[in-house]
């Protein structure tokens, strides 16, 4: 199998950490080869969380529900990437990047970069209703209405132009109806990236 190269775009509640999962438990059942997951809300939440001085400035700014400035999601990818492709066979699932231009730039040069032609976009889709709806009933203290309708604004001035970016870079998206079960999402992304 050749490496599959993957960014996932979403508005949060959109239920890209489950199909990212299920992608990779999908991968791991096919393949021997390692997957770099770089899950920016996780490597963001990781930074605030170890009380350095850079990490409660994160903590900051994710609690008021604003966008990371580019650099430290530039930096946190590129680190993962440097650090964890040794052999360049494994695969790549990325989930939360491309918020900003620099940081769209950033991960789609360093594809280039690591000689990945076969790099592919899932964008899941949702109703904005359906977000609000979903992101306060997983009760995260960082999912107040408010912090919510921050993210879901910035998602749509400053993330949404990216995947046009991307696709005038000539990176295929696939663009997956958010609303049925995931089992049905999964084998639709499947089927997208030709896998099934």
């Amino acid at each position: 199998m050749e490496p599959v190269t993957l960014l996932f775009f979403g508005s949060q509640g959109a239920g890209k950490g489950t199909q990212v999962k299920m992608l990779m438990d999908f991968l791991a059942s096919k393949s021997d080869a390692p997957i770099v997951k770089i899950d920016m809300g996780a490597e963001l939440r990781g930074l605030r969380d170890t009380g350095s001085y850079a990490g409660k400035l994160t903590g900051t700014v994710i609690d008021a529900g604003h966008r990371m400035p580019d650099f430290m999601p530039t930096y946190l990818q590129t680190k993962k990437l440097v650090d964890n492709l040794v052999t360049g066979k494994e695969h790549i699932i990325a989930d939360g990047l491309a918020r900003g231009e620099d940081q769209t730039r950033a991960f789609d040069d360093a594809m280039t970069f690591f000689g990945r032609t076969n790099f592919q976009i899932i964008s899941l889709e949702l109703p904005e209703a359906t977000v609000i709806q979903r992101m306060l009933a997983r009760g995260r203290n960082d999912d107040t209405e408010e912090g919510i309708r921050n993210r879901l604004g910035w998602y749509k001035t400053d993330v949404l132009p990216q995947l046009a970016m991307l696709e005038g870079r000539g990176r295929p998206v696939h663009h997956i109806d958010g609303e049925p079960d995931v089992e049905t999402i999964h084998k639709n992304i499947l089927t997208a990236l030709k896998l099934a």
